[in-house]
């Protein structure tokens, strides 16, 4: 056949089929009206989740990066000494590097350039801890939020904290001098970064252009003390430092960065799963509200179509005006419901704006998903009603009404919904590759879950009829067997209204159970003391036990810190350049593994608690097990004050959490970041081979604060430190702890809240698709009346209906968001590294249970109440059904 005469069968065809569409949208304006309301919710919920569920990612990746930075990786010196500035060169050679950034560290001691002093006529004067960064300055790589100004842009400028402007005394625009041997050197402010106050051990800081910070130094040699790399995405990080490790001569070390060893770049993953796997969610509950809907207004119009195939419209004309309904209504729709969905995801974010720095984010996948699969599910949704409109012949459809549904259709129906969850379960279940099960299961596995549990809707609602459909019907004042006949007479109607209504459950249960869990393992990365006391001179037994038994305290773990020579064997790195000794940390083994969340590499705590309590066992920062293999069952030599002495190692450990704890006190050169080649060990076995039972701090758990009374337990125990412990410092871990939590809380709320959203949204789509079948049933309304049925029955039997479909539909909806919670679990594991739980989100599930019901009878009301007042010859006179 040639092009020519496909393109006149095509124009033909929709010649003919167009006055069959045009009737269906303009001879109902009112239910055209609500199934583009449908459609737009529908778009709007699509668009909605993905900006929503986008910002909240963008804005934990933003608190990631503040906290700990965006590198995926580092070459360092061991020792921390800076090395030459040309090996930033071979570094910047390596496959796989996207970006990169050299730094130096070093410290300056600053006065104000007018010689401005102080109240007690000082000087002003503070030494800074001053990173040089590469200028201009790459913005991936900037780990601090300026409050006030901007980063140094140019020689001479400088950027501080506040703890270094307010010691001088000086604001943005105003300068300041280096005081060094030489020529002076001044900087300008330019800007103030945030970070909290937490006390005296916290250290000012300052940001410099490198150059600036040599030439401070007495100029000589270009050198940086480490380089930053951002890797292509998705490159195994650890595989690719394992790769490279040997262009590098030690002691240089090419390591993971913070934000990969921490663990915390799975929460970077973890939301990207989420995005992906809600945006699937959203595009899904569209297909189904818009299905559900064109399949109402095609069953209402049967009887039409009937007298249509009776005066001699093809089957072909029938179907093709049906298909070309549905794509107008979803067109529509997607105009509206796009904007109105970006609309309130920028509200959302409008009303998080604390929690969310990164602003809003539309992402062009999501409006493309929002777009495509509602103009899609127009046209799938239309296909199987239309199929059905010209597959009936005209008799059977001028009394499709008067047949009672198919037992034998209803089995098929609900055994092709467990064929779908088999079929989900054949694609998660089996072990694979975990990124083709990801995208299968994103592309294939979810349509699946839902289409089977909406093909199962109609046996859930049957149940939920039959256990809650009496007491439903005595509770109204519907005569026995009604309510329950009604459901049954169209359990596909009622059963896929249900189905369509579950999909905002389905996003409220799976995001907060899933959001729960995330959080959880955020909170549990970040487990460590509630407060501290440090005290440079140490801590005697005799002052730790007076710690302890401070009022408002809970419980304490002393931490000792002492160097420790190792022996000769064991020592990391190439002779001549490793450590010849390591940092010796003691402590009670089970009270500071229940304050603080240790990572275990190797072994388990249960086991190495016991083994550090019985005898000569250590744990080991994870350098020993990188640099010389050394892991749980072998053996280091330390040197006692008898000699050497054999330790077994009882495990290798990281704690992330501990590491950022020490790097927000400005205490890091006291008490050092645990990698940096610690070992762990009871204060037992220090005392027995190094004659010391001193501690450097004292970690203490605290009682919670008195009602509205919050701060009172920490400023009570400052008070005791400082009046019993001369030179000893209450420091607030509890503070510490909330900045960095704040991470993981925006996540929670900002997804729980896109998730309620979206029910909202559901719900309002589905109310319509709830008040349009209400409209359709009028002529069978008029039956009921004439035969008996005083006036308010018809209004209660409508609200009973939307009432126990609304419950079937949170029922399907719970099952539905549990299973494909449970699923991700499995998924993150895989993909992001997260151990997660699956708790069950009780008040986020009451809280759908109660919008879907409200908002469902809501709906039916509008409809349900002009049938109080419409007598029975004109519910008679009704058209349709």
């Amino acid at each position: 056949m040639s092009r020519a005469s496909i393109h006149h069968i095509a124009r033909s065809t929709w010649q003919a089929s167009w006055p069959f569409a045009r009737q269906s949208l303009a001879g109902r304006r009112g239910r055209t009206a609500l199934l583009v309301a449908a459609v737009a919710l529908s778009a709007g919920l699509v668009t909605a989740i993905s900006c929503g569920i986008a910002s909240a990612t963008a804005s934990v990746e933003e608190g990631i990066a503040r906290a700990i930075g965006r590198s995926d990786a580092r070459l360092v010196h061991r020792g921390a000494v800076p090395f030459p500035a040309e090996l930033v060169e071979r570094v910047r050679a390596l496959p796989g590097v996207e970006a990169m950034s050299a730094r130096l560290n070093g410290s300056l001691t600053l006065v104000r350039a007018d010689g401005g002093t102080g109240s007690d006529g000082r000087p002003r004067r503070v030494t800074v801890q001053a990173r040089g960064i590469e200028i201009p300055a790459d913005d991936r790589f900037r780990e601090v939020r300026v409050a006030e100004g901007t980063r140094p842009a140019a020689p001479g400028e400088i950027l501080l904290d506040p703890v270094g402007a307010d010691g001088l005394g000086v604001e943005v625009g105003e300068r300041v001098r280096v005081q060094r041997f030489g020529p002076p050197v001044e900087f300008t402010v330019v800007g103030v970064i945030e970070r909290p106050k937490l006390g005296v051990l916290q250290q000012a800081w300052a940001e410099v252009g490198r150059a600036d910070l040599v030439a401070c130094g007495g100029g000589g040699d270009d050198r940086v003390s480490s380089v930053s790399v951002i890797l292509a995405e998705g490159t195994d990080v650890v595989a690719w430092c394992a790769e490279h490790a040997d262009a590098f001569e030690e002691p240089l070390v090419l390591e993971p960065a913070e934000r990969v060893r921490s663990g915390f770049d799975r929460q970077v993953a973890g939301g990207r799963i989420s995005f992906v796997l809600s945006a699937a969610m959203g595009m899904l509950a569209c297909a189904f509200i818009i299905a559900t809907g064109l399949t109402t207004a095609v069953s209402e119009q049967q009887r039409e179509l009937a007298i249509s195939r009776c005066v001699g419209a093809s089957r072909g004309q029938v179907m093709v005006g049906q298909l070309l309904v549905g794509l107008v209504i979803a067109g529509i729709g997607v105009v509206i419901g796009v904007p109105l969905g970006a609309g309130l995801a920028a509200g959302l974010v409008w009303w998080f704006a604390e929690f969310l720095p990164a602003g809003l984010a539309v992402p062009p996948e999501g409006i493309a998903i929002a777009v495509a699969g509602s103009l899609g599910s127009g046209l799938l949704g239309a296909a199987f009603p239309a199929f059905l409109a010209s597959r009936v012949t005209p008799l059977a459809a001028l009394v499709v009404r008067s047949r009672p549904p198919s037992g034998w259709t209803f089995a098929v129906v609900t055994a092709a919904g467990i064929a779908c969850l088999a079929g989900q379960a054949a694609i998660v279940l089996p072990a694979g590759d975990p990124q083709v099960r990801f995208w299968l299961h994103s592309l294939v596995g979810v349509p699946l879950l839902f289409i089977g549990w909406f093909l199962l809707s109609p046996a859930v609602l049957r149940l939920v009829a039959r256990l809650l459909g009496p007491a439903t019907g005595r509770l109204l004042g519907i005569p026995a067997g009604i309510l329950e006949r009604s459901l049954a007479s169209m359990p596909y109607r009622f059963g896929f209204t249900a189905g369509a209504l579950m999909a905002g459950m389905a996003i409220l249960a799976s995001t907060a159970s899933n959001g729960t869990a995330i959080l959880d393992d955020f909170r549990e990365k970040i487990r460590f003391a509630d407060a501290f006391v440090f005290r440079t001179s140490g801590l005697s037994p005799e002052q730790q036990a007076a710690i302890a038994a401070m009022p408002g305290v809970v419980a304490a773990a002393p931490v000792g810190y002492l160097p420790v020579r190792l022996a000769e064997q064991d020592r990391l790195g190439v002779e001549g350049f490793g450590p010849t000794s390591v940092i010796c940390v003691g402590f009670p083994p089970r009270e500071f593994l229940r304050l603080n969340r240790l990572d275990f590499l190797q072994g388990d705590p249960e086991t190495a608690i016991a083994r550090l309590e019985s005898g000569d066992a250590v744990l080991v920062a994870e350098q020993f097990l990188t640099a010389r293999g050394l892991g749980v069952g072998d053996t280091i030599g330390l040197g006692g004050t008898e000699g050497d002495v054999r330790f077994e190692i009882a495990g290798v450990v990281g704690a992330a959490g501990l590491d950022l704890a020490t790097q927000m006190f400005g205490i890091r050169n006291a008490y050092m970041e645990h990698a940096v080649s610690c070992v762990f060990m009871s204060f037992d076995a220090v005392e027995r081979h190094f004659g010391t039972r001193e501690a450097l701090l004292m970690q203490v758990s605290l009682a919670p604060d008195p009602e509205g009374q919050p701060g009172a337990v920490e400023r009570a125990i400052e008070g005791a430190v400082g009046e019993s412990i001369p030179g000893a410092v209450f420091v607030s871990g509890r503070s510490i702890r909330s900045t960095i939590e704040e991470v993981g809380t925006t996540m929670e709320r900002v997804t729980l809240s896109v998730a309620t959203m979206a029910l909202l949204l559901a719900c309002f789509g589905v109310g319509n698709v709830v008040a349009a079948g209400i409209a359709a049933r009028r002529h069978e309304f008029g039956v009921l009346r004439a035969v008996g049925g005083d006036r308010g029955l018809v209004p209660r039997l409508v609200l009973a209906e939307a009432g126990l479909v609304a419950i079937a539909g949170s029922v399907s909806g719970l099952l539905l968001g549990m299973t494909i919670a449970a699923i991700a679990t499995i998924l993150y594991r895989e993909l992001a590294g997260l151990e997660l739980g699956l708790p069950f989100p009780a008040a986020a599930v009451a809280m759908g249970l109660g919008i879907t019901l409200a908002l469902t009878l809501l709906a039916a009301l509008p409809a349900a109440i002009p049938l109080l007042r419409t007598p029975p010859r004109a519910l008679l006179a009704s058209r349709g059904g």
